[in-house]
């Protein structure tokens, strides 16, 4: 599998060399750009990824460090108590998971398609059913037995048991419908599955064209930012990252994102301090949306400070884990609850890390004997099913970068 070893277009360049005068250097020898724009009287800015080493590569360095600043945002949008933690609108960095959400399956299934001439959509479905839904089924499992044995969660019971066909059904968006729950974060998850069942077939099965493909979601994101409701919006920011994949794909589209992004670090800093202040008098879904995705074009593109800060080892390894994390952290923070009170920023702050103390290891726990299991339990399947070969022929086993999506687009919250 390809996981942080090579990509698949790495693994092509391996099998077919280019010509010398068109083989491009190792990531690490490339002139940063930096130096190149001083020598041609630029500002040095930031050190940009050039478009062939964009298309070089599919791992996104600083992803797993906005997973994990987002997940520990989350984490504070449910500890009102502290007050500190009002004026960081946590609940906003979801919007982050769904904008990666749709940046990263476009992205991977446009590869996909330019490699080896179609998309393995069936091994595609198999592959996110078993690494999203098994974690799924044991966090509801587990949140069942704490309400159920615990005597603080008890009230929440009936609750729970009114809206588990809801969630069994991988229909979790809709299930509070008359209020909140212990279960509520899980939203989330069935609107990114829908997502996967019904954006890949209409936008690559029935669309061929690039530009066609760019309008068709544009169109869809204008009428469901249109439409105004929560989960409409919702979609909308998910759209906004398969726009984001689209439009970098292609060099005219590259070059443009290139120059929108070339501002130094404070300046996206400056941008996520005036949201705060906007998202303080209300909320503004799109603009939130559309903020979340310049903010990863800006790590995708520019390596700046803020871009090397979010791979710092422990922000990244909370991001790989971040989405039993996030499934959990609910539970764990209730529990934190019982155990230290929500009455005072003292309380609120023991609760919180409590939270994190608890959630981050359950998480690991999960990977390990849930996740992990699945995914590769999937794979197998596959292997026997033979579903996505290819003839012995082929350039490229259409594997490998199927099982790329796998890893790199899996981690979520």
């Amino acid at each position: 599998m390809l996981s942080t070893q090579q990509s698949a277009s790495e693994v092509i360049a391996a099998r077919r060399p280019a010509p010398a005068e068109h083989r491009q250097p190792a990531r690490n020898d490339l002139p940063s750009a930096v130096a190149r724009r001083e020598e041609s009287g630029q500002p040095a800015v930031s050190c940009e990824l050039r478009y062939q080493d964009y298309l070089a590569t599919d791992n996104r360095r600083a992803f797993d460090g906005l997973r994990g600043l987002g997940f520990l945002l989350v984490v504070t949008a449910h500890v009102p108590s502290v007050r500190l933690f009002d004026y960081l609108q946590g609940w906003a960095a979801v919007w982050v998971f769904l904008v990666m959400s749709g940046y990263l399956v476009t992205m991977l299934m446009t590869r996909e398609e330019k490699l080896v001439g179609r998309i393995a959509f069936g091994a595609f479905l198999v592959r996110r059913f078993f690494r999203i839904v098994p974690s799924y089924w044991m966090a509801i499992l587990l949140y069942w037995l704490a309400c159920y044995a615990l005597p603080p969660l008890q009230e929440e019971y009936p609750r729970f048991m009114t809206r588990l066909p809801a969630y069994l059904a991988f229909m979790p968006e809709y299930a509070d419908t008359d209020g909140y729950s212990i279960f509520t974060h899980a939203w989330t998850v069935g609107v990114e599955l829908k997502f996967y069942l019904l954006f890949p077939p209409v936008l690559f099965l029935m669309l061929k064209n690039a530009n066609w493909r760019f309008a068709a979601t544009a169109i869809a994101a204008a009428l469901f930012a249109a439409h105004g409701a929560f989960l409409s919006e919702a979609y909308c920011a998910v759209l906004f990252g398969a726009m984001l994949a689209l439009w970098l794909e292609q060099p005219g589209g590259y070059a443009f994102i290139t120059k929108l992004t070339r501002v130094p670090a404070v300046v996206p800093l400056a941008l996520i301090v005036g949201l705060l202040a906007l998202l303080h008098f209300g909320e503004r879904f799109i603009v939130l949306a559309a903020v979340m995705t310049y903010l990863l074009a800006y790590t995708i593109v520019q390596e700046s400070t803020v871009s090397r800060m979010l791979t710092w080892r422990p922000l990244a390894y909370i991001g790989q884990r971040s989405y039993g994390a996030y499934l959990l952290h609910f539970l764990a923070l209730r529990t934190g609850y019982m155990i230290f009170g929500n009455v005072s920023t003292t309380s609120g702050l023991l609760a919180a890390g409590f939270c994190l103390v608890l959630a981050v290891p359950a998480a690991e726990l999960l990977y390990r004997t849930i996740e992990r299991p699945g995914r590769d339990y999937g794979q197998r399947l596959l292997s026997r099913a033979r579903i996505g070969a290819v003839p012995q022929t082929s350039a490229t086993p259409r594997r490998l970068i199927v099982d790329r999506a796998a890893d790199t687009a899996g981690h979520r919250r």
